[in-house]
């Protein structure tokens, strides 16, 4: 028996061995292994049609704006010919309606838009109805979204297409108007008048429109005259102004490491006028939805709320339909993500999906050909734990912070890491007591950048492995995080990003409620652009004595997230601008520039200068001004 345990631990460690070795595989969404109109080969997205109904859609395109076929392997927003009527799509993603006509014309209007030359929208008196209202009579088409537009046209039946069993085709409109709206009814967007003719003598009515976008195209009766439609076209022209993809939720098999997020991606058109975005989210489970079925309780208030199937569901009488919800507990919103960024949602996880928006312009949109990650099985750690401490600390004076990384291995086999990177904004000086549950850890500082650092060291796994470490470096703006990776052997393209939270007790004054990677500076230097200037010497000599041949000013950009336009110039005493020495967009961090008494190449006359910095930032600019001399 003891010889039968020993087995067993020994093929367990040489099965996690193997397992922990595994490399990252990859997951390409796109191109012919895994087709875009397939959705990546997951459980299909579900939409809630009607929750308390059980109506739901299974699609990749909710809204029917994504185009396969454009180009192969490759998927971008729909774009229209201006040959091509789209006046059928109204049926699938909008509706079509004639409010000042009463119910039950529903199958009449469906006619007037699929192609059916034998069902017209009818506004003729009839045997049950003598006295029909025909004036001011609306038809309206609801696209859902905006479409770009360019011609509409409409007729009776027996014009366009022959039809001599009804024979109809005096029966067209005899005065209309044609309204168009892009977005909604509303005094801010309201609807334009495209045509008015209260005289119409056209049997088929064609307007050419301004190509522009539209979501409602109306028409509406002007004269009381009986009147029928036998089909509304609208001619679209150009890309739709958004459009909308849902990928499978794709299954891992297991929970996995999920790494950078890659995408190819293509411009057509003015790069300006359109953009991508990619957005994603990570489950516990395989459906991001919960059917609800609802248990009455003793008074009206006192009702609950049990979680039951699809099938269950639609079997509930309508009062006991609790409703359909997003499944909060075991799915993550919606985080947006950069080409080859790492995600925001929870990782690793087991299930993964993702969202596409296509924001364009008629002539102008984003086309993507494969969407791909890698991904990590088993991860590197059920979750990593950071924390920085000290949290609060003065701009411009060196800083000593500490760093705390914990590692937990949650549920199921986990690969540990070797390597960690830290973001810093700036240069650090130095890293410094490493340790290991507290114990003296060798390490090697791998890389020194202008905005990270690298450590490596032999292999944390263990759960609760708490790894420790102080590094040396100047703050400059509010709200600084200290982010960090941690890597596994040669995987470089999956790290795991370290969460912010409560990872240790530095000393008495950390407070665990405030734990995380983020450092501020105190609020007295909130909102300064610009640290103390520092210019030496005050009084240059540029004799060629080789004695105060030139000074320097020294300053600190603080508190901006990106470059922005920075000027040092320089003042006679009248006022008058004599020069500039610095003309540049600079970001956080120090600016040092030497001068050497000349500009443009020509010494300045002895005297006493006045320079001037100045930032500007999007909300404001900030000056600082001093004196300078010139002696010979």
């Amino acid at each position: 028996m003891k010889l039968y345990k020993i087995c067993c631990v020994f093929f367990t460690l040489i099965c996690c061995t193997i397992l922990c070795a595994q490399p990252a595989r990859t997951f390409v969404l796109g191109g012919s292994t895994r087709p875009w109109v397939d959705g990546g080969g997951g459980i299909d997205p579900t939409f809630v049609l009607n929750a308390y109904a059980g109506e739901v859609l299974h699609t990749n395109s909710p809204n029917g704006s994504i185009d396969y076929r454009y180009r192969e392997g490759a998927i971008l927003p729909l774009r229209f010919q201006e040959s091509q009527n789209i006046a059928f799509r109204v049926l699938d993603d909008g509706q079509i309606t004639a409010p000042t006509s009463g119910r039950g014309l529903e199958k009449q209007l469906e006619g007037t838009v699929n192609g059916d030359h034998e069902v017209a929208f009818e506004r003729k008196p009839t045997l049950f109805e003598p006295r029909v209202t025909t004036q001011g009579i609306w038809i309206i088409l609801d696209f859902g979204t905006p479409i770009g537009i360019s011609r509409v046209r409409f007729y009776p039946r027996n014009t366009v297409v022959s039809t001599p069993g009804m024979p109809f085709h005096n029966d067209f409109l005899k005065g209309y108007e044609l309204w168009i709206n892009k977005d909604l009814d509303s005094f801010a967007t309201p609807d334009k008048l495209i045509m008015r003719e209260p005289k119409n003598e056209k049997e088929i009515v064609d307007i050419p429109i301004p190509v522009q976008y539209a979501r409602y195209v109306k028409i509406k009766s002007l004269v009381d005259q009986p009147f029928e439609i036998d089909e509304v076209e609208v001619y679209g022209t150009g890309f739709l102004q958004q459009g909308m993809y849902y990928s499978d939720v794709i299954d891992l098999e297991d929970r996995a490491g999920i790494g950078r997020i890659e995408w190819i991606e293509e411009i057509e058109g003015a790069s300006e006028f359109s953009s991508l975005s990619v957005r994603v989210r990570t489950g516990l489970d395989d459906t991001p939805l919960v059917f609800r079925e609802y248990i009455p309780g003793a008074g009206e208030s006192d009702g609950s709320y049990i979680e039951v199937s699809k099938e269950v569901y639609t079997e509930l009488e309508p009062a006991f339909r609790g409703g359909i919800v997003e499944d909060v507990e075991s799915w993550s919103p919606w985080f947006a993500t950069a080409n080859s960024g790492l995600i925001s949602a929870p990782n690793p996880r087991r299930y993964v999906q993702f969202q596409l928006q296509f924001d364009g312009e008629l002539n102008s949109s984003r086309m993507i050909d494969e969407l791909s990650f890698s991904y990590l099985q088993p991860p590197i750690a059920g979750k990593l734990v950071g924390e920085v401490y000290p949290r609060v600390m003065v701009a411009e004076e060196p800083a000593s912070f500490r760093y705390a990384v914990r590692i937990e291995r949650k549920d199921g086999l986990i690969r540990g890491y070797d390597r960690i990177e830290v973001d810093t904004g700036i240069r650090i000086s130095d890293v410094r007591q490493v340790k290991l549950n507290g114990e003296p850890f060798a390490f090697n500082l791998d890389y020194v950048s202008d905005d990270k650092f690298g450590l490596s060291f032999s292999k944390i796994y263990q759960d609760s492995d708490l790894l420790e470490f102080t590094f040396d470096i100047p703050i400059f703006r509010f709200g600084t995080t200290f982010s960090s990776r941690a890597y596994s052997g040669q995987a470089d393209q999956v790290p795991q990003a370290v969460t912010p939270g409560n990872a240790t007790h530095f000393d008495p004054s950390d407070i665990d409620e405030l734990s995380g990677l983020s450092v501020a500076i105190p609020k007295q230097q909130i909102g300064k652009l610009v640290g103390n200037v520092t210019v030496d010497p005050r009084m240059i000599t540029p004799n060629d004595d080789g004695v105060n041949e030139s000074l320097k000013f020294f300053f600190n950009i603080l508190q901006l997230t990106r470059d922005t336009p920075i000027s040092l110039e320089l003042y006679d005493l009248s006022g008058r601008c004599i020069g500039v020495l610095l003309d540049e967009s600079r970001g956080i961090g120090p600016v040092e520039l030497t001068w050497d008494g000349t500009l443009n190449g020509n010494k300045l006359i002895p005297g006493i200068y006045i320079w001037q910095l100045r930032v500007t930032a999007d909300a404001f600019e900030e000056f600082h001004t001093g004196m300078v001399g010139v002696v010979y």
